[in-house]
């Protein structure tokens, strides 16, 4: 039975993978822009101390010592980020889109930030690991979104493409998002008990 769903999931994945593809492709276009903008602009710290300050600031609210509670918070949030790149399709086509470059430009400044404070194998050490699950699960995502809104403008009866296309990105949710971030949650939650604790 679960088989069923997952080639079922799969088939919509290959059914879909030209739009896929475009958000993936501008994902990297964006992520590559962000880097070298933040490269040529990013300021740095002006002493050892703001950044120890900083960096100490950050691990005190964003982060804990609990495996658990760090995973609950990660989870949670990349749940919720998902859900609005789906729902924000059947709103507006813009939404799913705009997050995917943000989240790409979000994530450039993030990693130059990062190689140029703490250097480029932690940074990549920091970020790849988790990244290889959360990245395709938030493309999936906004190509979800994007798909729903698609859907009001093909042939037939707009509410039963919208209601089929809903149902299919339900599937992809369950069955390839989810998993994808509790994989994530794992591995980030694990790091940032390495690295910052």
């Amino acid at each position: 039975m679960l088989n069923n769903y997952y080639k079922r999931s799969f088939e919509i994945i290959k059914k879909n993978k030209n739009i896929i593809f475009i958000i993936l492709i501008l994902y990297a276009i964006s992520l590559l822009g962000g880097i070298i903008y933040h490269y040529f602009t990013y300021q740095g710290f002006s002493s050892v101390e703001i950044k120890e300050s900083y960096y100490q600031n950050m691990k005190e609210i964003y982060f804990s010592k609990n495996f658990i509670d760090n995973f609950i918070k990660i989870f949670t949030h990349n749940i919720i980020a998902s859900i609005f790149r789906i729902i924000g399709g059947i709103l507006l086509g813009i939404i799913p889109i705009f997050l995917i470059v943000d989240g790409a430009i979000s994530n450039s400044y993030s990693l130059v930030a990062s190689t140029i404070d703490n250097g480029i194998i932690k940074t990549l050490s920091l970020f790849i690991p988790h990244s290889l699950f959360e990245i395709p699960a938030f493309i999936l995502s906004s190509s979800f979104g994007l798909i729903i809104f698609l859907s009001l403008f093909k042939k037939g009866r707009k509410i039963d493409n919208l209601k089929n296309t809903i149902i299919d990105a339900s599937l992809i949710f369950l069955f390839w998002i989810l998993p994808l971030l509790f994989i994530a949650g794992i591995i980030e939650s694990t790091l940032i008990i390495i690295y910052w604790f």
